[in-house]
């Protein structure tokens, strides 16, 4: 009679032991804009962690009631307690809202200050951001245009949207278009407009035939190197090309 007994104990506590152990959790962190942005993801339980990938997705060991943590100074942070539900899904969704930055509250002592800004402002001591060896940023910060176009891609459900709508192809040619201005402004500077008006252009279609030359890639080359020579020549072989155009 013990034996049988034996056996379902040993059975039990190896169905305990087997709850126990840690086992490879896939998810996906959905945010506005999450594209090219790293989540850190702790298992605060076991001090075990990872990072997603561009898309989103991760995967962490965890057991059950183990508590995930997602943070980044970009989102709010965020934690997950591991149910039976999620390990019986074996898929879990965090979805990170965007992180609210908000500075302390400052007191001022001894100021001295009257409460005319003309008169303060001679009191008030200002340093330089290098003076003061204060960490700088290393990378630019996104143009606006950017930042729109980030917005449209994502997660792949926002990615699809974006594109079936067709937001992200005018946002992408909004972009395109304001290199395209960008260059032919930097053209101008390069070369005076009085020097293309010598090549015989008319002054009222200097814009248009820079437009036309724009057309070119060896425009775009010798803009971006700043090759004043080459695109002086550039735009002296493309007056005949824009005369025969006209007539």
């Amino acid at each position: 009679m013990q034996k049988p007994f034996f056996v379902v104990i040993f059975l039990f506590l190896s169905m305990i032991l087997k709850a126990q152990q840690p086992v490879e959790l896939e998810g996906k962190i959905l945010a506005d804009s999450l594209e090219y942005t790293f989540i850190n993801i702790i298992n605060i339980s076991s001090y075990v962690g990872t990072t997603n990938d561009p898309d989103g997705h991760f995967v962490v060991k965890v057991k059950e009631n183990d508590t995930l943590q997602f943070s980044s100074v970009q989102y709010q942070k965020k934690e997950v307690v591991i149910t039976k539900a999620i390990l019986n899904a074996k898929f879990l969704e965090v979805f990170l809202l965007p992180g609210v930055n908000q500075l302390d509250e400052v007191y001022l002592f001894d100021s001295n200050l009257i409460g005319n800004l003309e008169k303060d402002f001679t009191k008030i001591d200002f340093y330089d951001k290098y003076q003061l060896n204060a960490p700088q940023l290393k990378q630019d910060i996104p143009s606006l245009i950017d930042r729109k176009l980030a917005a449209t891609g994502g997660d792949p459900s926002n990615l699809l949207l974006n594109t079936i709508t067709g937001e992200r192809q005018k946002v992408k040619k909004i972009k395109a278009n304001m290199v395209y201005d960008d260059r032919v402004e930097k053209a101008l500077e390069l070369i005076a407009p009085d020097n293309i008006l010598k090549m015989g252009i008319q002054e009222d279609e200097l814009m248009l035939f820079i437009y036309f030359c724009a057309e070119d890639e060896l425009f775009n080359l010798y803009v971006d190197q700043e090759s004043k020579g080459p695109l002086f020549e550039f735009f002296q072989h493309k007056v005949k090309s824009w005369k025969q155009r006209k007539s």
